[in-house]
């Protein structure tokens, strides 16, 4: 009977791959691999001979439409790793995988390294939930477009970045959860494993300052907890300021209150702005 193993690797160092995973490796008829040079160091390393073939993103639906061929016709035990950590999560696999199952063939998963997991477990963080996000768009304007949809979540987010644009998504954080709590690893279980923790400023400050620092492949672990409390905080400090703009031109309350609701305001937080004024400053309010 013919059955697709996923086969999670090493992110780094090579003791991490399990017994059972060496065994599938060695016992599988077939190893596809995301690069064949970077698994061939793996095989080597361990003596495995099993035959490689290629499965990147490329030629993925390709290669599974041939595979569920032949292990409808003949039985086959396949292994399908990445070049590092778990197939299919942020990496090729998932095609594959999905036409494997839906033509009736075992897929089993043999669990090992993950860099997600990895730096949630070094994280310090309690929250349950988390949001694995892959890695973020690369433009600043999508970036900061998707950093502000996770406002008022209160879960972890976590997402992957290389060395290269890792100071361009930490600037984005800042800009957007400035106060927010994080959690930055890199080169997670590589000799110089590190992990920065602290508000979202002071750790990209740190990566600033030591250009060192910027190497490796890094997980973001954000705590999302409280950051919608502080934004409508800002907003309705904004408003409030606005409104009270407004006033110290002559405007009178209800002319107030109409210019900021057609300059797109929020009825309810131009009410409640007022509200603020009329109990810290009520001298300061004209009449209607």
């Amino acid at each position: 009977m013919s059955v697709l193993y996923v086969v999670a690797t090493p992110i780094g160092n090579l003791e991490d791959l399990s017994p059972r995973a060496l065994r599938v490796l060695k016992e599988a008829d077939l190893i596809l691999a995301e690069d064949t040079r970077v698994t061939r160091g793996l095989l080597t390393a361990f003596g495995v001979r099993t035959r490689l073939q290629s499965c990147h993103r490329h030629n993925e639906a390709e290669t599974a439409r041939a595979l569920v061929e032949q292990m409808q016709k003949e039985d086959l035990k396949v292994a399908l790793v990445t070049d590092a950590g778990t197939p299919a999560v942020s990496d090729p696999g998932a095609l594959l995988v999905r036409a494997v199952a839906q033509a009736g063939v075992d897929v089993l998963s043999v669990p090992g390294p993950s860099a997600l997991l990895a730096a949630l477990s070094v994280s310090g963080f309690e929250e349950t939930e988390f949001t694995f996000l892959g890695f973020p768009p690369r433009k600043k304007g999508e970036l900061l477009a998707f950093l502000n949809r996770l406002s008022g979540r209160d879960r972890l987010a976590v997402m992957y970045e290389s060395p290269r644009r890792v100071l361009g998504l930490m600037d984005a954080v800042c800009e957007v959860f400035p106060e927010a709590e994080v959690s930055l690893s890199r080169e997670v279980s590589k000799l110089h494993e590190q992990t920065l923790r602290g508000i979202a400023r002071e750790v990209r400050d740190a990566l600033r300052a030591d250009e060192g620092l910027l190497r490796g492949e890094f997980c973001l672990v954000l705590r999302l907890s409280g950051t919608q409390a502080r934004q409508e905080e800002e907003e309705a400090a904004g408003t409030e300021a606005r409104l009270l703009a407004l006033l110290l031109e002559g405007y009178t309350l209800r002319q107030a209150r109409e210019a900021l609701i057609a300059a797109g305001e929020k009825k309810n937080r131009v009410y409640k702005a007022e509200l603020s004024l009329k109990r810290v400053a009520p001298a300061l309010l004209p009449p209607e």
